[in-house]
């Protein structure tokens, strides 16, 4: 569990923001080689379909899948320890520097990293789909529904899920397994 807690503290302490999927991503998968491809896309769809922070959920969810509830805690709090105590210390810096353009090109500047994290973990995605029509398909229709035509993503995906899932078991059953 120690190796879940540091590797969780890395992330929360080198990364603010969007984009994180991505960092636990190489942590787990990449880097320390704990989970599979497959395994991480599954707990990040889980991940996103709860309530709350989907990257919270995420490492909750991947440490529980490693080491129980106590790899879960221990996820948990190796993230959020120092973007609790950042969030204060940025909380007292912006109040000293809230009305200069210093401070709104730092924040674009960030969030365009994040927007790069995000694309990146997307094209790991779909490259892991890239043989799949029917998973592809699925990617198209949701990203075009929700992205393009504005629809609320609930309903997509509560409709998309199902069939993707048919999809995929009517796959697995042609494939022998």
């Amino acid at each position: 569990m120690p190796g879940l807690f540091v590797a969780c503290f890395k992330i929360g302490s080198l990364s603010f923001g969007g984009g994180l999927s991505g960092w636990v991503h190489r942590e787990f998968v990449q880097r320390h080689g704990w989970i599979t491809d497959e395994e991480f896309a599954a707990n990040l769809a889980m991940a996103q379909m709860f309530p709350g922070v989907n990257v919270v959920n995420l490492v909750i969810g991947l440490g529980e899948l490693l080491r129980g509830p106590g790899g879960a805690v221990a996820c948990l709090i190796g993230f959020l320890t120092t973007p609790f105590f950042a969030v204060l210390a940025l909380d007292g810096l912006t109040r000293l520097v809230a009305d200069t353009r210093g401070l709104e090109a730092f924040m674009e500047g960030v969030a365009f990293a994040a927007i790069g994290m995000l694309v990146v973990v997307c094209g790991q995605g779909i490259a892991r789909v890239r043989h799949s029509p029917m998973g592809l398909a699925t990617i198209i229709v949701i990203a075009g529904s929700v992205g393009v035509l504005g629809w609320s993503m609930l309903p997509v995906v509560l409709v998309a899920a199902p069939v993707s899932i048919a999809f995929a078991n009517a796959r697995i059953a042609v494939d022998g397994g």
